[in-house]
């Protein structure tokens, strides 16, 4: 773990600048935000990149830079900044003004670097930019790059994407994209949405009829209070994350303890829903959110939250004392309904004016193992990342847990990455129970 004043000289030498759009968009266009979009605003993914000195011993830092300018061309929405209607629901004004875009160096090489500080997330923070939207909308950029390169010459990108945008399956599709474009390939073809004139916006952010009283509320979202133009929960404790791998071979393992055919993502979650309910005794998380890839997403489609979001119930016991395989059942066979149509007309409620979150309102489940971190697209002379970590800022009270691909992954491996977000003071506790389930060394 790097710490102290060691970890303040460790990454170095920052420069910032910003990236956009290699030509002109204009500053007449507006993008409308979907009640799903604007449930997400208090959260942000964050993803770091490691490529080491064989993938990168040909590229530069201008390399990167330039080819951002031309991947913006397609993404011209992420470069725009958050505007408010007379209403005072927000969208993204179409603008140019770009994303910004940080240079750093490490003191490390890239393989020094992964055994010395492993999964440790207080020392990634220093790889990927740890900002939010505001206090100022109109100046806040909703991505941020940056490329430390390391003293092998290989170098890691950290990327901090607002949720607002979109979901990390399309994050991911993102970065993809600008590795292909870093080796002569074109943008993949992707036809953003059409942007609105900025005239409609106050007919789109017109007051919606009220719904019924007997619409029924999400149990996925929690209103929270207002939080201004500063784009971040307020939690009523600190919160703190640790991260840990389970290989091909684990994973296995644990799924021998549950029902046959149990998927990897449902056997950690339920192990992980009862060791955390071990911890609040007393106030057991008896609902959970399950976050995972919606397959009807519009094929294309570069922005917008497509999740599937849904929540699960077990009442049938205390959740310590039950049988993990009724967990494991209960997660796989998906008791609870699918709420993205309830939360989009939660939001609309008051027009998009209130704020929410969606990941801690309850513990939150994330399945982002299906997004491709390791395939094809991401891949620089021949060479694939040495790891890659995923994770979330702006997780409520309750707590998360994130499932992506495993580091093993990259040479064909089945391991899973776990990254769990809680309350500071339960981490330790929860540690321990891992440890004694096997799951953590």
């Amino acid at each position: 773990m790097v710490s102290g004043d060691n970890e303040q000289s460790l990454v170095h030498n920052f420069l910032v600048s910003s990236v956009g759009p290699g030509y002109s968009i204009g500053s007449d266009n507006a993008y409308h935000l979907s009640g799903l979009d604007l449930a997400m605003k208090l959260h942000y993914i964050h993803g770091i990149y490691f490529f080491d000195s064989e993938a990168s011993r040909s590229l530069t830092v201008p390399q990167i830079k330039s080819a951002t300018f031309s991947l913006f061309n397609e993404y011209y929405i992420t470069c725009g900044r958050l505007r408010l209607a007379d209403s005072g629901r927000p969208f993204i004004k179409c603008n140019d003004c770009g994303a910004r875009f940080i240079e750093a160096e490490c003191r490390m090489t890239v393989a020094e670097w992964l055994e010395t500080t492993g999964n440790d997330c207080s020392s990634l923070k220093l790889l990927v930019p740890q900002k939010n939207i505001g206090p100022e909308l109109q100046f806040s950029p909703l991505i941020y790059m940056q490329v430390t390169r390391f003293k092998c010459k290989g170098f890691s990108i950290g990327l901090s994407w607002s949720h607002i945008l979109s979901d990390a399956f399309s994050a991911a599709v993102f970065m993809n994209a600008l590795t292909d474009l870093l080796f002569g390939g074109a943008p993949s073809a992707v036809t953003p949405p059409p942007p609105l004139a900025v005239d409609t916006i106050t007919k789109i952010s017109s007051p919606k009829p009220p719904l019924s009283a007997a619409a029924k509320p999400p149990l996925s979202i929690r209103r929270v209070d207002p939080v201004g133009e500063n784009w971040i929960p307020t939690n009523n404790c600190k919160m703190e994350s640790f991260s840990f791998e389970l290989n091909a071979t684990q994973l296995a393992k644990l799924q021998t303890q549950m029902p046959h055919l149990t998927p990897p993502f449902e056997s950690i979650s339920a192990v992980l829903w009862q060791s955390i309910a071990k911890l609040r005794r007393g106030s057991e998380p008896t609902t959970v959110t399950l976050c995972k890839l919606n397959a009807i997403k519009p094929k294309g489609k570069i922005t917008g939250n497509a999740q599937k979001i849904s929540t699960v119930k077990f009442t049938a016991a205390a959740i310590s004392a039950a049988d993990r395989r009724e967990l494991a059942e209960l997660l796989v066979d998906n008791a609870g309904e699918e709420e993205n149509k309830l939360i989009e007309e939660a939001v609309e409620r008051d027009d998009g004016v209130s704020d929410f979150i969606v990941y801690g309102a309850n513990l939150t489940f994330v399945k982002w193992d299906e997004a491709d971190l390791y395939g094809d697209g991401m891949e620089l002379n021949s060479e694939r990342p040495k790891y890659v970590y995923y994770t979330l800022h702006g997780v409520g009270d309750s707590g998360a847990v994130v499932v992506v691909p495993g580091s093993g992954d990259n040479s064909g491996g089945k391991g899973r990455l776990v990254t769990v977000i809680l309350p500071e003071n339960e981490v330790v506790e929860l540690k321990a129970e891992l440890m004694a389930n096997g799951m953590v060394v």
